[in-house]
């Protein structure tokens, strides 16, 4: 199974291949294309950075009855959807910062879909065909402010709340979910 991340040397950042206990640097982020530069730096000599770099991030909260039920919400009937900053990701090991340390503060580990084509309107048999891969999230809200508003931008604010996976897999790498 094919893996790759953003890296860094220094100040230096690049996007490379995991092989191993060696990365393999690319000439350009993976999911442009996948050719190596030739370089090859051994893995923990190296910090892990953010493994894309998105425009946007789409937030769903409110999608499952538990979860709901247990926050004391009434349902909506379909799920709570909003935009976060990519500025909200952090790096592996980046500092978590809580704005409000005396709030209650939940974390949650989630699987993050990265998608990779615009798509509109798309039957639910093609709904993959769209997906470029996966990483791991970590969500981060803030329960007192959560419980005070409708929306939930306030209490998962974009300023250094969200934790991204160390690398990320490509969706035609992982049959599992196809």
């Amino acid at each position: 199974m094919r893996t790759f991340g953003g890296f860094r040397s220094g100040d230096r950042f690049f996007y490379g291949e995991v092989r191993g206990d060696a990365v393999h640097v690319l000439i350009r982020p993976y999911w442009i294309e996948t050719q190596p530069t030739g370089e090859v730096l051994p893995f923990a000599s190296l910090q892990i950075d953010l493994p894309v770099a998105p425009s946007k991030l789409i937030a769903v909260g409110l999608n499952y009855a538990d979860h709901i039920a247990e926050m004391k919400r009434t349902p909506l009937g379909t799920p709570l959807i909003w935009f976060k900053a990519p500025s909200s990701l952090l790096p592996h090991n980046g500092a978590i910062e809580i704005a409000f340390p005396e709030h209650q503060t939940d974390f949650e580990a989630e699987l993050a879909v990265v998608i990779g084509k615009t798509a509109k309107n798309l039957a639910v048999e093609r709904a993959l065909d769209f997906v470029f891969g996966y990483t791991i999230g970590l969500d981060i809200s803030d329960r007192d402010l959560q419980k005070s508003e409708k929306q939930f931008a306030a209490a998962n604010p974009s300023t250094l709340i969200r934790r991204s996976g160390r690398l990320f897999m490509p969706a035609r790498m992982l049959p599992m979910f196809r």
